[in-house]
C-alpha cells in the first residue's frame, strides 16, 4: 500500500509494473508523468517533497545500512552492493549514459523505501522511477 500510494502521488502508476515481488521485496518501475518535477531545482528535492507528502521519513545512515542488509539477506547473501549505500553505483551508471539521476531512501514504520528517478540530461524526458521496498 505504501508503494502504491507513493507511485500514484508521482503520477507513475499507469503502466507501472512490479519487476520483482518475492521474499518481502517489491521493486516497481514506471514512467513518470508528474509535470511538477520540473518545478524543482533537482530530482532529490522532488523526491524529498514526495516523501513528506506521503509521511515517509528520510532514512538515517544506520537505516540505509540496515535496508541494504535486509535486501542482501532476502536475496540470499549475494552481497550485490559494491558500496555501503549501493545506490551510488546505480546513479553513476545512469550518469555515464547521459542521464540525470538521483535517489533517496526513506522509512515508514518498519518498511524501507528506496526511490530512484532518472531522465535524459538534455531533453529532461522521458522520466523514469524505480521504487524498491522491503
Amino acid at each position: 500500500m505504501i508503494v502504491g500510494k507513493l507511485i500514484r502521488s508521482m503520477d507513475a502508476f499507469k503502466g507501472s509494473k512490479p519487476i520483482y515481488d518475492k521474499n518481502g521485496i517489491l521493486i516497481v518501475r514506471g514512467l513518470y508523468r508528474d509535470e511538477n518535477i520540473y518545478n524543482y531545482n533537482n530530482i532529490k528535492d522532488y523526491i524529498m517533497n514526495k516523501f513528506k507528502e506521503n509521511n515517509i521519513n528520510l532514512a538515517t545512515d544506520e537505516d540505509i545500512v540496515e535496508f541494504l542488509e535486509k535486501i542482501d539477506e532476502k536475496f540470499g547473501g549475494c552481497e550485490i552492493y559494491p558500496d555501503n549505500f549501493g545506490f551510488e553505483i546505480l546513479k553513476k551508471s545512469f550518469e555515464d549514459m547521459g542521464c540525470e539521476c538521483d535517489y533517496l531512501i526513506g522509512k515508514k514504520g518498519d518498511v524501507y523505501i528506496g526511490v530512484s528517478i532518472w531522465r535524459d540530461k538534455i531533453n529532461k524526458k522521458p522520466v523514469f522511477v524505480e521504487i524498491i521496498a522491503c
